[in-house]
């Protein structure tokens, strides 16, 4: 099935990365950071794989492989990563020790085709997530695309739209992010809604709506959005809101805006509503409750504790090069955010991956 609808192009921005920030996997390449210390743990980053500077399409080792506007990064049980890798429309895999392989898709199939390998397609990825048994899934435009440990695509769902719309208002419906529970099931933030999808294809919003008849009371911008997802150990929903807060769905569907200001945006560590985001595109959780955000508008790593205070991991305000080594480090260009559960985290700075390591 192919996707014949508008599509939007990112600006590309001209930022400056540095290109000579330290080695592959977990070297620490300092850039200028400063070393770490003997005394005490603390957090540091290091460059996993792709270039800070160059864009490419390259299947290879650590900083020898090359990525394009990775849009989504997600971690399996065995440590493997998962990148939804949007200029090149195509899934990429890195190994533990650092291997790029492109698990399917290519440059030359940007547009959604079910299929195998190289001879599948991808439209529009913006989120990537790894489910128990091996299977990846992706928001692509406005499909959901399931892919096999062997490559093999297939579409599972499609999102609604307006009823009367006009095609270049279709980006707003776009899937935001994805997550994955314990049973398989999806979890799709998109601007209007977040809904659960079963493995049997079954669709409940958890808030929101799925679709809607115009655009007509819709204010701002009808572009697309990206948004955060992660579901914790106890089952509930997490999403960022394009209101700049991060919100928690229970099992009983209640929303509760855990942190941030509605409507509010900028840069602030604090307890709850005193905390501010700008642009919560990535969310992950840990096994002690705390809720990491990828907080693109400030290029920076939010983490949100049980208690709903809010404190920054890594990153520095208005950064335009990577910087590694001994956090707080620099996040430029940050595009997605996962975490493996055993204290390391992994984010998409520009067109490189960083691993951070938590103390």
């Amino acid at each position: 099935m192919r996707e014949k609808i508008a599509r939007p192009f990112a600006a590309s921005a001209a930022l400056l990365l540095c290109a000579a920030c330290g080695g592959g996997g977990d070297g620490g390449g300092a850039g200028g950071a400063g070393s770490t210390s003997n005394s005490a743990p603390v957090t540091t980053l290091s460059l996993v794989a792709g270039s800070a500077s160059d864009a490419g399409s390259v299947d290879g080792s650590g900083a020898a492989a090359r990525f394009k506007r990775p849009a989504g990064i997600a971690v399996d049980a065995g440590g493997n990563l998962y990148l939804a890798d949007q200029g090149n429309c195509s899934i990429r895999k890195i190994t533990p020790g650092g291997a790029v392989s492109t698990l399917a898709g290519s440059p030359q199939h940007c547009e959604s085709v079910d299929g195998s390998g190289s001879a599948a397609g991808f439209f529009y990825l913006t989120g990537v997530a790894a489910a128990p048994d091996g299977r990846v899934f992706a928001t692509d435009g406005l499909k959901i695309r399931e892919i096999s440990p062997a490559g093999a695509v297939r579409t599972v769902s499609t999102l609604d739209t307006a009823t009367v719309i006009d095609p270049a208002d279709i980006p707003y419906f776009y899937g935001g992010g994805i997550a994955v529970d314990g049973a398989g099931n999806l979890v799709v933030p998109n601007a209007i809604g977040t809904r659960r999808i079963a493995p049997a294809g079954t669709v409940t919003m958890l808030e929101g709506v799925a679709k809607l008849d115009s655009l007509i009371n819709v204010f701002g911008s009808h572009a697309f959005a990206q948004r955060g997802a992660a579901v914790d150990a106890n089952g509930a929903v997490w999403v960022g809101d394009v209101a700049n807060t991060v919100s928690r769905i229970d099992a009983a569907g209640k929303k509760t805006a855990m942190a941030g200001l509605s409507g509010g945006y900028g840069y602030a560590d604090g307890s709850g509503s005193v905390a501010r985001f700008d642009r919560p595109i990535a969310l992950t959780t840990d096994s002690k409750g705390n809720v990491y955000v990828g907080d693109a508008g400030n290029n920076m790593i939010r983490q949100i504790a049980p208690n709903q205070m809010v404190t920054s991991v890594a990153g520095t305000l208005n950064a335009t090069t990577l910087q590694l080594g001994k956090a707080p480090g620099a996040l430029p260009a940050l595009a997605g955010l996962t975490g493996d559960g055993k204290g390391n985290l992994y984010a998409i700075s520009g067109n490189a991956v960083v691993k951070i390591t938590l103390p």
